[in-house]
């Protein structure tokens, strides 16, 4: 009598498709890693690495829900559809992205950077998370909503703030928040921080 025992190989459910690209992105992740192309499959966890001039646009599966990440930027994303919120997240650990939301989409985004936490529903936003050498390493990030409301938290003061359309922010890693006028220029936006320390 022979016995055999079968295992089945669990697929692994992909979260969102890569819908362009320009430049070389790197991926790395647990199911794949290596240079992403057009039509490539992401998948919960993946961090997404662009370099000086690479660009990538991801469309999230579940949701209607675009992300764009642009150059010298590095990202991870999340969604859980496990999980009872079935809110999609984004690390941004460096550089820039705008997150576009379909006016339909029930869901809340979560996107996550190293001294903030921005929730937006049916909002197209800016964020920009940048570490600057020349004031001390200084890292703030930069919130901006194109449309629709966001809530910010900044996790380091635990202060939390409501963002408007049209209007930009800045959380700092000291815990501070700074408003200011959107699309001011990175001149500006160095002077006020040297003087809101």
């Amino acid at each position: 009598m022979s016995l055999s025992i079968g295992f089945s190989r669990v697929e692994p459910i992909p979260i969102a498709l890569c819908i362009e690209i320009n430049g070389q992105v790197q991926r790395k992740g647990n199911i794949r890693s290596g240079l992403i192309r057009k039509g490539d499959y992401i998948y919960h966890g993946d961090k997404l690495i662009t370099n000086n001039i690479g660009f990538v646009s991801i469309m999230m599966i579940y949701e209607d829900t675009f992300i764009r990440i642009y150059d010298n930027s590095t990202a991870r994303v999340h969604f859980d559809k496990d999980k009872q919120s079935m809110n999609s997240e984004l690390l941004l650990l460096a550089g820039k992205v705008i997150i576009e939301m379909g006016k339909n989409c029930d869901h809340y985004f979560i996107l996550n950077t190293p001294s903030t936490t921005a929730t937006f529903t049916k909002t197209d936003f800016l964020a920009e998370y940048q570490e600057e050498i020349l004031l001390d390493k200084l890292r703030y990030s930069i919130f901006t909503s194109l449309n629709g409301r966001v809530e910010l938290q900044n996790t380091n003061s635990n202060q939390s703030m409501y963002l408007s359309e049209g209007e930009t922010v800045v959380s700092t890693l000291a815990g501070k928040f700074l408003r200011l006028d959107t699309f001011r220029s990175n001149t500006g936006i160095i002077n006020s921080l040297q003087n809101f320390r």
